[in-house]
């Protein structure tokens, strides 16, 4: 895993992911995509490889102090839970004055494969990242393939 970062490629073997399709039970017509349920398999190592980079680059983020004050995600001591019940205490303190609130929750992590890959290196660049952390992004953002099994026939 540290020879991966170090020189900044993540392994091929786990840029490939395969998607099996699982009937959805009470389906009647398999014909279409919205009647099965999708599991992805990854290559374990790879995977292994990124929960020891993502560790990495949040321990550089905390350390250079770029994440804001609000940011909960990958920070020692604060918990989803911990998120959650600062926005239920806001929206309340909002509602007792009389104001409107709302929450917006988002799932980042599900994002990231669509990210500007261009524009996060640029931005990690710019903030002096470390420079294996950043080439090891670049390539794990890079050619990266998936295959849809379904009923056996696969699909990329």
């Amino acid at each position: 895993m540290r020879v991966a970062i170090r020189t900044g490629r993540h392994p091929v073997v786990s840029k490939w992911a395969s998607g099996v399709g699982i009937r959805k039970p009470g389906k009647d017509d398999f014909s279409k995509l919205k009647a099965y349920c999708f599991i992805s398999l990854l290559s374990c190592m790879g995977t292994e490889v990124e929960k020891v980079a993502a560790e990495l680059w949040s321990e550089k983020a905390n350390r250079r102090g770029l994440l804001s004050d609000g940011h909960f995600g990958s920070r020692n001591g604060r918990s989803a839970i911990d998120a959650a019940a600062i926005m239920v205490d806001r929206a309340h303190a909002a509602w007792t004055n009389g104001h409107i609130a709302g929450v917006l929750p988002m799932y980042i992590k599900a994002a990231f494969l669509s990210v500007a890959k261009g524009r996060l290196v640029n931005l990690v660049k710019v903030r002096q990242m470390d420079g294996d952390l950043v080439r090891w992004a670049e390539s794990f953002l890079s050619q990266r393939t998936v295959e849809m099994i379904i009923e056996g026939n696969a699909m990329k």
